[in-house]
């Protein structure tokens, strides 16, 4: 039985800069003045396996904005990060207690309100940035209601998967196939949330490549591939709720996965909405 953590203990520590929810009006009056580019992390609540919290996706989500926000800053791109929608398409992962599931259409209809919330208070430019893979095909179909709905809004969605992908058999441990919940998900957690994260409680549990290609694999369309394969269920996949081996994470490696994800995101964030001078384009 996984040891129980005490109401009064502190969870874990939450570095900046704030998402809008963090900040005042006057916050977001003045931030306005400077840019009109808000980065959306989008989440989910679903099983990461004995050795993560269910909110891994959601966690991993802010942290990437949060990274993200920094670098731009520093290239003279200020951005703004909304809240972490919390909730995403996982019903694959219901087997497991405690998954949270909404439709498609729940969430492209909750994405377009927040984003027309925000359209409303001067917001000009979404950036729909993924900690759940599932939600990529209702970020895509959100993104385009935005645009829809509006005179001059963009709305964009970037997938780091595809850069991070090409490059994960250089910075992790593991030979073998590490999905869901693996050792490079876990490394990441562990550099954020170090006090949620139990490796000891792993276990390694790796998928026949005729099985993991359906899953993850270069001919994916998540990892930049042509091909989508619909999943039935986790549960019919690992009886742990991950996949890969937790047990060889390390806070280095998520250290090494985070710059790449932030290195391809803030490039194209800066191309696509920024001049050289770090002005809006």
């Amino acid at each position: 039985m996984a040891e129980a953590i005490g109401h009064g203990d502190t969870l874990y520590v939450q570095k900046g800069p704030p998402t809008l929810a963090e900040m005042s009006g006057p916050d977001v009056q003045e931030a306005l003045k400077h840019s009109d580019v808000v980065l959306i992390p989008f989440g989910a609540i679903e099983d990461h396996g004995a050795h993560l919290p269910l909110g891994t996706d959601c966690m991993e989500a802010r942290e990437i904005c949060r990274r993200t926000a920094v670098r731009l800053a520093e290239l003279d791109c200020p951005v703004v990060i909304a809240p972490v929608i919390p909730f995403g398409t996982s019903s694959f992962h219901l087997g497991f207690p405690g998954t949270i599931s909404i439709s498609s259409h729940t969430l492209v209809t909750l994405t377009k309100e927040v984003c027309l919330s925000l359209y409303r208070g001067g917001f000009r430019s979404f950036v729909f940035i993924h900690g759940h893979d599932g939600n990529l095909a209702s970020m895509m179909v959100a993104a385009q209601e935005v645009v829809d709905a509006t005179l001059d809004a963009t709305a964009v969605v970037l997938n780091w998967m595809v850069a991070l992908s090409k490059v994960y058999h250089t910075i992790q441990i593991s030979k073998k196939g590490e999905s869901h919940g693996g050792e490079g998900e876990t490394a990441r957690i562990l550099v954020t949330h170090p006090e949620l994260v139990h490796p000891e409680r792993g276990i390694p549990y790796h998928l026949q490549p005729e099985v993991l290609r359906k899953i993850q694999s270069p001919e994916h369309m998540k990892t930049g591939g042509g091909i989508y394969y619909g999943v039935r269920s986790y549960k019919d996949l690992t009886p742990y709720g991950h996949i890969g081996d937790p047990t060889l994470a390390l806070a280095d490696t998520g250290e090494k996965g985070y710059a790449v994800i932030v290195d391809w995101l803030s490039s194209v964030i800066k191309r696509d909405f920024f001049d050289e001078r770090g002005s809006r384009v």
